[in-house]
């Protein structure tokens, strides 16, 4: 029987250090059947990427240097692999933007943005 989740077997690499995904989080994509890689630090996503390593979306932690933000950006978007920018649960980030937590309405929202009908959303 066919999983009806929209990111079920989609893998989903996380960018941010160890506490960036949440217990809850976790559990909440893997509920929702995705294969989760992650999270790596910058230095270990950079060489996965450069690598050729696929995945079908990235969530990168918006506290990364903007050297590294700058590079994903632009490598992301040649490839065409949908990727947002987030922040931690416990960040202290101002509020908006999107939540890395096991809140429905953060998975949905992250999930919507990154496998969402707009297909020039990648971003």
């Amino acid at each position: 029987m066919k999983s009806l989740s929209p990111i079920a077997g989609k893998t989903i690499l996380i960018i941010g250090e160890a506490g960036f995904l949440s217990n809850d989080a976790r559990k909440a994509f893997l509920a929702l059947k995705a294969v989760l890689a992650g999270p790596v630090v910058v230095s270990s996503a950079i060489e996965c990427l450069s690598e050729g390593l696929l995945f079908d979306a990235v969530i990168i932690d918006v506290t990364i240097s903007d050297q590294a933000m700058l590079w994903m950006n632009e490598w992301l978007e040649t490839r065409r692999i949908p990727f947002i920018f987030a922040h931690g649960e416990r960040s202290e980030t101002p509020p908006g933007g999107f939540v890395v937590s096991g809140r429905p309405s953060d998975i949905d929202a992250m999930i919507a943005a990154l496998f969402g009908g707009d297909p020039s959303y990648y971003h």
